[in-house]
């Protein structure tokens, strides 16, 4: 008598594959979300330091030629405190150049005798202040940024307190 061999898969086995697919499956989309969030945060981090690093050495090189008695902190209506710093600086062919910068809304602006330009579109608050009463040649620099991240979160950063010495 011949042994009849049966082709196919049993009903455990099929459920045995489906049961580790729907694992495996389960366990893909939190993966996958966790990957999106934390590529998203780099990427805004990224991008915040960057500008941050730009407005802040930008904004450096040329307070340091400020002519001192023309330094003015204030803000522009409806923005925060201080928010706005206005100098003079002599430029090289002699001429007094007027320089502002600025916040108005999300952005951090630059104005070089009326030409105006974006240093950031990610910012969340600038500050200008004189750290001391006695020296008012040294002007102090806070930036606060933040870039949307994923599923409504944001990443801030902070780079407080940029020194900046005027030197004329």
């Amino acid at each position: 008598m011949a042994i009849k061999l049966k082709k196919g898969y049993t009903l455990i086995e099929v459920m045995l594959t489906v049961a580790i697919i729907g694992i495996v499956g389960g366990m893909a989309f939190p993966i996958m979300r966790q990957m999106t969030n934390f590529w998203r945060q780099t990427t805004a981090r990224n991008d915040i330091q960057r500008d941050v690093r730009v407005a802040l050495d930008t904004i450096n090189r040329f307070a340091r030629q400020a002519q001192g008695d023309t330094v003015i902190i204030d803000n522009a209506s409806g923005q925060p405190p201080a928010s706005r710093l206005q100098f003079s600086v002599i430029n090289q062919s002699g001429q007094t150049v007027t320089m502002l910068f600025y916040q108005k809304g999300n952005r951090l602006y630059m104005s070089n005798n009326g030409n105006i330009s974006v240093l950031s579109y990610n910012l969340s608050y600038i500050a200008f202040t004189y750290p001391r009463t006695d020296d008012t040649t040294l002007i102090s620099v806070a930036i606060t940024t933040q870039s949307p991240t994923y599923m409504g979160g944001k990443k801030a950063l902070q780079l407080s307190i940029q020194k900046v010495r005027i030197m004329n």
